[in-house]
């Protein structure tokens, strides 16, 4: 029996959350109203927005399905028309590990999970519930990589990698470390809240996913309908998917943001998941840093956690 419903974490990664109206922040950028690819003068997948097109940055948000083979190859297309000197990925220090991984020793190891190792990942994490779905999150990865033949990161290792060939590059990680976003989304919840949550979790039989049926989460329409059904069984997950989800957008636009003000000349490409590009796109150039303080509570200690990487990332 799967313990974590494969359905449930692909939506985790898709920004499917119904948010309320909020007002603007004041902009550190000046930014026109969202482009059309056309506009920007280039051929551009038709999942890739542009976010900023002027003299002073040229940006473009790539929207990826994870263990998607078609998204990787979108990765290479988009950075061959774009050139860009700055990428982005949706990965924390604590993920980047996933840059260099052996796609086929995953694959083998995917195989092997089992209970045993499903415990010794809870045992590694304080806390039993943040160690649980940590131990979940690992699980779900295990049996996604199992039935579609793909490991997990592919975009963002072509991403890496395209980096690596474009001389003066920089790769950054834009995403709020996971340990934080685990513990945020649990402290979100109240005690019946988690108890629903895990019992959900640990009971729900998602029937396997093809190929096929991974493509299909690049529809808002099909994504919104996994999402209110869901949530319709499960009201707390509406809470998770705010911390997951559109709490991330806001830390992945700031740093963008980051990015593009410290890169000379920037024109960059921004790697994440498809549903946080709404989003990124709605936070982008309203984003401060006050804004994102709160956001980072969970840290013990002042940690700036938008880091860029070098050709040879230090692995954590």
């Amino acid at each position: 029996m799967k313990i974590f419903s494969s359905k449930i974490f692909t939506l985790l990664k898709r920004n499917v959350a119904v948010l309320s109206a909020r007002e603007p922040l004041n902009k550190s950028v000046t930014l026109p109203s969202r482009v059309c690819s056309y506009d920007f003068g280039l051929t551009l997948p038709s999942t890739a927005t542009v976010l900023q097109n002027d003299a002073a940055a040229k940006v473009v948000v790539l929207g990826t399905v994870h263990f998607s083979k078609k998204s990787v190859e979108e990765v290479s297309q988009i950075v061959h028309t774009l050139k860009p000197n700055a990428i982005l990925v949706e990965l924390c220090r604590q993920r980047v590990s996933l840059l260099e991984l052996d796609d086929k020793k995953f694959l083998e190891d995917a195989k092997k999970f089992d209970s045993k190792k499903f415990s010794q990942t809870m045992k590694e994490h304080k806390g039993v519930v943040s160690g649980m779905l940590h131990a979940m999150l690992l699980k779900t990865y295990a049996d996604l990589a199992k039935e579609l033949g793909v490991a997990p990161g592919g975009e963002f290792r072509r991403a890496y990698q395209e980096m690596k060939k474009i001389p003066g590059c920089k790769l950054f990680l834009g995403d709020r470390p996971i340990q934080i976003t685990i513990s945020r989304a649990f402290q979100s919840l109240n005690m019946i809240e988690i108890g629903q949550v895990l019992y959900h979790l640990s009971k729900t039989n998602q029937k396997p996913l093809d190929k096929l049926q991974i493509e299909k989460y690049k529809s808002k329409e099909f994504v919104q309908s996994q999402f209110d059904e869901i949530t319709r069984e499960v009201p707390a997950f509406k809470k998770i998917f705010h911390v997951f989800v559109d709490e991330r957008d806001r830390c992945l636009a700031y740093s963008l943001q980051e990015c593009v003000r410290t890169v000379q000349n920037p024109r960059v490409l921004a790697v994440v998941g498809i549903g946080h590009v709404n989003g990124i796109s709605r936070y982008y150039g309203k984003m401060r840093q006050e804004d994102i303080v709160p956001l980072l509570l969970r840290l013990q200690q002042t940690e700036r956690y938008f880091i860029p990487v070098q050709k040879k990332p230090v692995m954590s």
